[in-house]
């Protein structure tokens, strides 16, 4: 325990010297100040009644405000995930790969400190980077809310929350690649494997909501079986409440309207209990991971 907490101490030590996290962490605040502001300013044109539906029908100005503040959520909380998936990348190249490279994993590890001990402060401070360089920029866009009217702080909370369990997943994936090969080459592999994950998991929502894949079970099985193997990302019910108030704001009375839930069939819903057990397994996994590359690397 004692060597885990020294790891740590001196992982955390070392990326706050990292000016490539500063970096990252000064463009996501003024790219998120940015964004919210211009949001702000967009949506207080349309406040006044210049929102106009089909026909030239006038929607009720409470829609129109519940539209534009689930608008300003997702837009801001999606620039969130942006930063949050680079600070992942950020702490993810640089907390194991410069130890091994620059040859101080040597001198670590002739005191009396573990591999599991070196690979669970790495991990352990890793994450806790990333959950204070998030969190930070989660407070921020809170505080935007609060600035804007408020009444969206939770929502925010929750989707802060789902981005930070996102990257934490890519951020074990970069730690344990960066043990294998240039920390460059890894984050290049993580975000390949990342970007074919969010593919299969669309796919099998497709699937799911019945979207036509034709007769072929081979199809049907090999995405399934693809599902399973790849993370989970974590989402609320924001993008879904997001297309309930767009087809509120332009219904029009007395006439039928687009089907809400084949719109909903789409978007993808809240994550349950499975997933978030699955996200859990997988964190778990990739942690195994990280420590079985640094075990078996030779320094």
């Amino acid at each position: 325990m004692r060597g885990t907490l020294a790891v740590a101490r001196y992982t955390l030590l070392d990326l706050s010297r990292r000016r490539i996290l500063l970096v990252f962490f000064i463009i996501g605040a003024l790219g998120i100040a940015l964004i919210g502001t211009a949001l702000k300013l967009f949506s207080s044109t349309f406040t006044g009644g210049a929102f106009s539906g089909p026909s030239g029908t006038t929607p009720d100005p409470a829609n129109v405000n519940r539209f534009l503040d689930l608008m300003f959520v997702t837009d801001l909380v999606g620039a969130l995930g942006l930063f949050a998936l680079l600070i992942a990348f950020g702490i993810g190249m640089t907390a194991i790969y410069h130890d091994l490279e620059s040859g101080a994993a040597v001198a670590i590890f002739s005191k009396p400190v573990s591999r599991l001990a070196f690979t669970g402060g790495k991990v352990s401070a890793a994450a806790a980077a990333l959950i204070v360089i998030v969190g930070l920029l989660s407070l921020e866009a809170m505080l935007f809310g609060l600035l804007f009217g408020g009444g969206l702080e939770q929502t925010l909370a929750i989707e802060a929350v789902a981005q930070v369990a996102n990257a934490l997943t890519l951020m074990l994936i970069v730690l344990a690649l960066s043990t294998w090969m240039n920390n460059i080459v890894a984050a290049i592999v993580a975000f390949i494997y990342n970007a074919a994950g969010g593919v299969v998991v669309a796919l099998h929502n497709s699937l799911a909501s019945s979207v036509n894949f034709g007769d072929s079970a081979i199809l049907k099985d090999g995405i399934n079986v693809l599902y399973w193997l790849v993370p989970h990302q974590l989402t609320s019910d924001a993008p879904r409440e997001l297309v309930k108030a767009e087809i509120q704001l332009f219904a029009v009375p007395g006439q039928p309207g687009p089907d809400l839930n084949q719109a909903l069939a789409a978007v993808p819903g809240p994550s349950g209990a499975n997933d978030i057990i699955w996200w859990a397994f997988v964190v778990l996994v990739m942690a195994t991971l990280v420590y079985i590359a640094v075990r078996r690397r030779q320094v």
